[in-house]
């Protein structure tokens, strides 16, 4: 008697054994689920993933008792599963830009917030974005934030960090200032030191400052990339340079004789040459020809960050993007936004009217560049005026479809492009045995229509389950932050 009660008792024990220590990390069987291989545009049908701590150990035919066997089995028929989002320009710690006075000065200072750092980590977490490049910050902040996650204080992403940006001018908090060789090779060794996975270099670098510190981030083995206006961007891939992020190439040498004069004649300082610019460039011509070719030949990584460029053009108006603050980005940084600190700052009715006038222009250049053989990545600029934390990678994919991108084409540059830009494309970007268990469940194929990357049903976070109900608590203020926006209402 005794041994059939053994029997009988047998199967609910492994199951009700499997299904409470699948929230200690051990195995969750995601049955019949179709995989959507972002490597190769396709979707397979029902197969079953097998995941034991934060690694998939197996993916078998759907039903098979390999992957099911003492595992906490979620049945997943007619659904999606894809690797994990990646956001290759994410400023993760950053804080609101502020200035202040220092020694008599007004000085611009943006620095570092673990708060805002760990409000991100949950949003990012819950509209499916799994790991970061977190391109120029404060590296000991990253790094606090990397001890928080392991130690399980906080669910987020995975980050790869970059130090300050290296720029001619020093701002607290966001960037350093080099003067020459020896004081760039004195930066870029102390970031190195420091845990940077990339170095930064910024727009204000003169050509030779920018070629030294390629050169020494490349003597530390780390990759460079770049926020460059002035200089021509395939001068700076023929550098060496590895990395360019922003749509905005802004250089005059990329116009012609007759439309660099008249830019030039009329052009006004800051962020106005964001359309002024455009205005006399052809992302037919020459100059997009010649940058479209070097992308080809160098295949820098790169990522666009449109959705930041958009949301400025449209800050005149009422908009998706002022709601997305509303309910998503921290109160400090909507309240930094709300008040002065914008990319059109000192524009006009008529200057919003002239940016979203040449914003087919960006559209046609963006397309051509996500059909070059470039390394492209999908990037927000999160923690910039009116990118909210998440939402704004949905945001960025669908803009890019709107250009005329292949859907197929941004789904890669999601998963699979940015692990492989990252150096980790052995455990990241791919669903198969031996990576690591970041995924995002969908109810819908995103392979038909990007916007069905919104429609997560699930997110599995380091080999964790993550249903909608806890990916709803992860994107809610926590109770400090209601008691800020009550604050923030009052006054």
């Amino acid at each position: 008697m005794i041994s059939q009660i053994r029997l009988l008792l047998a199967p609910v024990l492994i199951f009700w054994l499997s299904d409470v220590s699948a929230g200690i990390g051990e195995a969750l069987a995601l049955d019949d689920v179709r995989i959507v291989d972002t490597a190769g545009g396709q979707v397979t049908t029902g197969r079953c993933v097998r995941i034991q701590g934060n690694r998939i150990v197996a993916v078998t035919e759907a039903g098979s008792r390999r992957c099911r066997i003492n595992a906490r089995i979620v049945e997943l028929a007619g659904l999606y599963v894809m690797p994990g989002l990646i956001d290759t320009h994410a400023h993760l710690t950053l804080g609101p830009v502020e200035m202040r006075r220092e020694r008599g000065k007004m000085v611009m200072a943006a620095e570092a917030s673990d708060e805002i750092a760990d409000h991100n980590a949950r949003r990012l977490v819950a509209f499916g974005v799994t790991t970061i490049r977190n391109p120029g910050g404060d590296l000991a902040a990253a790094a606090r934030y990397k001890g928080r996650r392991a130690a399980g204080e906080v669910i987020g992403p995975e980050s790869f960090d970059a130090g300050k940006v290296i720029h001619n001018t020093a701002i607290p908090g966001l960037a350093e200032a080099v003067r020459d060789a020896d004081g760039m090779r004195r930066v870029v060794a102390d970031q190195a030191a420091a845990g940077a996975d990339w170095i930064k270099l910024y727009t204000g670098l003169s050509p030779d400052l920018l070629q030294a510190g390629i050169d020494a981030a490349h003597d530390h083995d780390l990759p460079a990339v770049a926020h460059l206006e002035r200089i021509a961007w395939p001068d700076a891939l023929a550098m060496g340079l590895d990395g360019i992020v922003h749509l905005m190439p802004t250089s005059p040498d990329l116009l012609d004789d007759e439309s660099r004069q008249a830019w030039h004649s009329n052009a006004r300082p800051g962020t106005f040459a964001f359309f002024e610019w455009w205005e006399h460039f052809d992302p037919d011509g020459s100059g997009a020809d010649r940058l479209v070719a070097s992308f080809e030949q160098h295949r820098p990584v790169f990522d666009a960050t449109l959705v930041a460029f958009h949301a400025a053009f449209v800050q005149d108006l009422d908009n998706a993007y002022k709601e997305d603050t509303r309910r998503l980005a921290h109160p400090r940084l909507r309240a930094n936004w709300e008040d002065w600190f914008t990319f059109a700052v000192g524009w006009q009715a008529d200057d919003f009217e002239r940016a979203r006038a040449i914003w087919p222009k960006v559209q046609r250049l963006a397309e051509r560049v996500y059909n070059s053989g470039a390394r492209v990545t999908i990037g927000t600029d999160m923690n910039n005026p009116w990118i909210a934390p998440g939402i704004s990678l949905h945001r960025e994919m669908a803009l890019l479809a709107e250009a005329g991108v292949p859907v197929d084409r941004i789904l890669a540059a999601a998963t699979v492009n940015a692990a492989e830009a990252l150096g980790a494309n052995d455990r990241l970007g791919h669903i198969a045995e031996g990576f690591e268990a970041d995924l995002v469940v969908l109810d819908a194929n995103p392979l038909e229509d990007i916007s069905h990357t919104r429609a997560i049903h699930a997110v599995v976070s380091d080999g964790r389950w993550l249903d909608a109900n806890r990916l709803a608590e992860l994107a809610e203020p926590a109770a400090e932050e209601n008691d800020q926006k009550e604050n923030d209402h009052a006054q």
